[in-house]
């Protein structure tokens, strides 16, 4: 019996599509000093948020009422919500009941 395919020996080796080794910094997302500095000040904005929900809500309650000051306040019910579930929100009280007693004046 005769076939048209050639052993396997005969045909040519297969090179890999991708490298074999870890292309260096492959892992690591690689920001420019513009890039650190916008996430640092989103990461710091979002400690904050989760520190202290209570001051965005109250500041959203100021605002006359429309449909976008609803949706703001829902998502700061849902950041207090997760606060509280972290347990950041009694911690955070706690530190601004103290400095707010050291930096009472005296009567």
């Amino acid at each position: 019996m005769t076939t048209l395919a050639q052993p396997a020996d005969r045909l040519a080796p297969v090179r890999p599509i991708a490298r074999g080794l870890p292309v260096p910094g492959a892992g690591i997302l690689r920001l420019g000093p513009a890039g650190r500095t916008i996430a640092v000040v989103y990461g710091t904005c979002l400690l904050l948020a989760l520190a202290y929900p209570q001051a965005l809500v109250a500041w959203l309650d100021d605002f006359e009422p429309n449909p976008a000051v609803d949706a703001a306040q829902a998502c700061a019910s849902r950041l207090v919500a997760l606060s509280e579930s972290l347990g950041l929100a009694p911690i955070s009280g706690a530190l601004r009941e103290r400095g707010k007693d050291l930096t009472r004046k005296p009567d």
